[in-house]
């Protein structure tokens, strides 16, 4: 049977071309049928990809070839899941760590599917219910594919979808309520039920990395701290002093035991479960300052529509940030929102850095487990800038 066709309202066949996934709703008419089914797209030329659908969703499809009568069963998507898992061969940071971004969506030819690897269990998110219809037929195809690419993968577990995150623990094999990861010199554990996104950011690996080598001797403050994944880093580098913020006290109660499970001086950590905004209007009226600042907030723009309230955000937890920071200290600013640009958190940057001679000294994106496309700039989601201040 001859797959639909749906036919594009704009001219982005060169951008699909060139490696653009999504297709947003503005630029098709109204999509029937179900969530995951494949269609073929069109333009004025012709059929020219083939793509599944969301109705009603603003992406509303997500290209999966460029052929639009292209096979996509089981025997592709073990292609594609074995393609992604050499890649990962070739970045020599994954030789030290157990804990690895398998698949990474779209960027890997398999959009709307993550696949993190946790000490051999696989857990995997879709991104919505047209990515869970898509691929759990699929799944088996793409776990024997990571398998026969070199990834050791002796259980799954997968969350919930999107829509659905916080209102279930997920499905799949028994898992351990706690998976002990190794990450360089480090050692962490990963709820993969409740912890946030698959359990763990393993995104910011290589950045955790890059603090600790900056963090020898100093009194350095980990804002939005999450499990401690900075905190135990900087520890670990030789921090005199680490000083980690969360809101949420099950997170700070997990930094506190990484800490002391990586065998670092009670002493030298504090743990404090407060607002990041207020702990450090608190901590300016205090006086209190600190040689490294690390911003990584949560997302601040889940829509594009959010955008300009976001940027509102970062600006002035940068500015509060600056403001705890010794005149050449060292400020780390992070954005995890695609909507977010590295050229908007530079501008952010030099809006509050106007009465401080500030330098971006490195920009840095997510760890190489978690490769872009060059013309899906969306898919740079992670943006880090190193600052002296």
């Amino acid at each position: 049977m001859a797959r639909r066709t749906l036919t594009l309202r704009r001219p982005l066949r060169r951008a699909i071309e060139r490696g653009h996934p999504w297709i947003y709703d503005r630029a098709l008419d109204a999509v029937d049928g179900a969530a995951g089914d494949v269609v073929a797209i069109a333009d004025q030329q012709g059929r020219f990809a083939a793509a599944f659908v969301e109705p009603g969703a603003p992406i509303r499809a997500r290209i999966i070839a460029l052929d639009p009568d292209a096979e996509v069963g089981p025997a592709w998507a073990t292609r594609r899941a074995r393609l992604a898992a050499a890649h990962r061969r070739l970045a020599p940071e994954l030789a030290s760590t157990d804990a690895v971004r398998a698949v990474h969506g779209e960027n890997d030819g398999l959009p709307g599917l993550t696949i993190d690897v946790y000490a051999g269990v696989a857990v995997v998110v879709f991104d919505g219910d047209a990515a869970a219809r898509f691929w759990r037929p699929r799944l088996d195809a793409v776990i024997d594919g990571l398998r026969a690419g070199g990834i050791a993968i002796a259980a799954r577990w997968i969350r919930p979808t999107r829509g659905d995150r916080g209102g279930g623990e997920g499905e799949g094999d028994p898992v351990p309520a706690r998976i002990a990861i190794r990450e360089g010199p480090a050692g962490f554990g990963v709820d993969v039920r409740r912890g946030q996104k698959t359990g763990f950011f393993l995104d910011q690996r290589a950045n955790r990395g890059r603090v600790a080598a900056l963090s020898a001797g100093a009194r350095v403050l980990n804002l939005c701290a999450y499990t401690g994944g900075f905190s135990v880093h900087a520890g670990l580098g030789g921090a005199a002093h680490v000083t980690s913020v969360d809101l949420a006290a099950p997170a700070i109660a997990v930094a506190t035991r990484h800490w002391r499970e990586n065998g670092l001086a009670p002493e030298r950590h504090a743990g404090v479960t407060a607002d990041a905004f207020e702990f450090l209007e608190r901590a300016a009226r205090g006086d209190q300052r600190w040689d490294v600042v690390i911003t990584d907030p949560p997302s601040f723009a889940p829509s594009e529509a959010a955008r300009p309230r976001a940027l509102t955000a970062y600006e002035r937890l940068a500015r509060l940030a600056l403001a705890v920071t010794v005149r050449g200290g060292v400020l780390v600013s992070a954005s995890c929102s695609s909507h977010v640009t590295e050229g908007d958190l530079r501008s952010v940057l030099a809006s509050v850095g106007r009465t401080r001679e500030l330098r971006v000294i490195e920009a840095r994106g997510a760890a190489a487990d978690h490769p872009t496309l060059p013309g899906f700039p969306e898919g740079r989601y992670l943006k880090l800038l190193i600052c002296v201040a």
